[in-house]
């Protein structure tokens, strides 16, 4: 018999929720198109969809690594892009899905280092 190994639910959270994410940063180009901050919002967005296809369907401690670095970047530029540049529904979703991803992430890299201890 096949045993399969399920992904905790923060990593699930975390996995879901970057692949929307990555799709809504990308999404911005079709509202704001002729916006350069959405230009780069999107290249986020296609790494934040590649971050969480790899937390989704992989158990590498390096995707938890990767996820707690990169959106705790991407949250901070965007609170500077919504307050300087462009104020705009998607930059307060972006940054609310960063306040929930980096914690899941850091929880499980806390957790797998107090179980090699």
């Amino acid at each position: 018999m096949i045993e399969s190994r399920k992904s905790p639910i923060p990593r699930q959270i975390a996995g879901v929720l970057m692949l929307i994410s990555g799709v809504t940063h990308v999404v911005q180009l079709y509202f704001y198109p002729e916006n350069h901050s959405a230009w780069g919002a999107s290249i986020f967005g296609a790494i934040y969809f590649a971050l969480g296809v790899y937390l989704v369907r992989s158990s590498a401690r390096a995707a938890l690594w990767l996820t707690a670095i990169l959106p705790s970047i991407g949250g901070a530029l965007g609170v500077w892009r919504f307050l300087h540049l462009h104020r705009n529904p998607f930059s307060v979703f972006h940054v609310a899905v960063d306040l929930v991803v980096v914690p899941c992430c850091v929880y499980l890299l806390m957790r797998k280092a107090d179980d090699t201890n």
